[in-house]
């Protein structure tokens, strides 16, 4: 589950640099985006399961966390 308590023109700059923002029917479609240091899409994740989504996001942050070292 995602919460954000950012202000709501914060969410629309995210919303508009990532497109993030996709619906189906009465729920928001939902995306992981990994974000580097720089601000760019690492990874994305567009079709999140809930089951053993966060080891597989720890994983990918893994995985690049070396390619960078």
């Amino acid at each position: 589950m995602g919460v954000s308590a950012d202000k709501p023109e914060v969410q629309q700059r995210f919303i508009d640099a990532y497109g993030a923002r996709e619906v189906l029917g009465v729920s928001a479609k939902r995306i992981t985006f990994l974000i580097d240091p720089e601000g760019h899409v690492a990874h994305m994740w567009p079709k999140v399961k809930l089951e053993g989504h966060a080891d597989d996001v720890v994983a990918t942050i893994d995985r690049l966390a070396v390619g960078r070292g």
